[in-house]
Parts: structure tokens; sequence; C-alpha cells
């Protein structure tokens, strides 16, 4: 089974993969860690960290596609969490059923200054970039992540893949999420 969760920065993915690893013994891959080293490895490729989640999942989506296919294809449970499209990943469970689970995560009923706020608040965490600039710089990105969290939710709702909120509530929420991977993995090896 692979297991996707897609969706904005600073939703909780990262924490929910770094559970799943813990709990389930899941490896996973973080889609930053990816997107970092194609931008400074092969800098040919044209991937641009900062031009927005929409871009970056659509120029990172043939790689993971095929890494997908070759974990598929070797019957390896994996879990990639990072920026990610709803169309992608319902089109490679139809390609492939029963055997990929995709969620993804937004922040759309947040005010840009309350998520500003709580970022600066609960700092600390792995991979922890927003600290790294000044509020001005960071409340443009919560501003663009907000309308991706409101592209991801409409697309979710398209392709009925399961959407949670994380504006409130941060760690129910996340709760929650991990209760809908664990039941709709398989029973016998994701079930708490």
């Amino acid at each position: 089974m692979l297991i996707f969760i897609g969706g904005a920065a600073r939703t909780g993915k990262g924490i929910l993969a770094r559970r799943i690893l813990a709990e389930k013994q899941l490896p996973y891959l973080s889609l930053d860690v990816l997107k970092m080293g194609l931008t400074r490895g092969l800098p040919e490729l044209a991937i641009d960290p900062d031009a927005g989640s929409l871009q970056v999942a659509q120029r990172l989506w043939p790689l993971v596609r095929e890494m997908s296919a070759s974990l598929l294809y070797d019957g390896i449970d994996y879990v990639f969490e990072g920026e990610l499209l709803p169309k992608d990943i319902a089109a490679l469970q139809q390609a492939h059923p029963g055997q990929v689970y995709g969620c993804f995560l937004g922040y759309c009923t947040i005010a840009p200054a309350q998520k500003l706020h709580e970022l600066r608040t609960y700092a600390g965490h792995p991979n922890d970039w927003p600290q790294e600039l000044d509020d001005a710089a960071l409340l443009t990105i919560i501003q663009r992540e907000i309308a991706f969290s409101q592209f991801v939710q409409s697309e979710c709702a398209q392709y009925h893949l399961p959407y949670f909120d994380t504006s409130h509530q941060f760690d129910p929420i996340l709760d929650a999420v991990i209760d809908d991977i664990y039941r709709a993995s398989s029973p016998d090896r994701f079930t708490k």
C-alpha cells in the first residue's frame, strides 16, 4: 500500500509521516527533500522551490509517479508526504485499485495573521524554514498557501478524496487523519 499525504505547507504532513513511521514502521519520503535535492543537484530541471505548491507538485509528479510504480510493482509499503495534487493521486488510485490511499491537508478558514502567530509560537519542528523568514515574507507565503488549500479542498471534493482542514484543533485533526489512514489501509497491517 502506498500512502500519500498532500496539501499546503505547514499543515502537519511531516508530523503525520513521522508518526506513521514510529507507530507502523512504514518508511516515508518527504517531497521537500526530493525537491531540494533536485533543485540543488540538477538545476537544469528548473524546479523552483519558491514557485508555490501547485507548480512544484506539477513538476515533481512525473518522478513521484514512476517511483510509485516501482514500489507498487515490488509490493513495498511506503508513505509520501508533500506537495501533491488530488487529480494525480486519484489517477494512481484508479490505475492501482486498493493499493493507494491519499488524503490532503490545508487551512482554508484561518486568518493569515493567526497562522503566522501559530507558526511563530510552535516552531522547532524539522524543516522549520518559516523561522528563516521575516513576518512580511511569511505572510505572503501563508496567503498563497491558503489559496492553495482552497484549491486542494475543491479538487478533493471533485475526486472524492479526504480533505482535512487544520485551521483549528490541529492535534485532534491530525488524530482524525491517522484514524482515516489506518481504517482505509489494510486492516491486518495498519490497524491501531
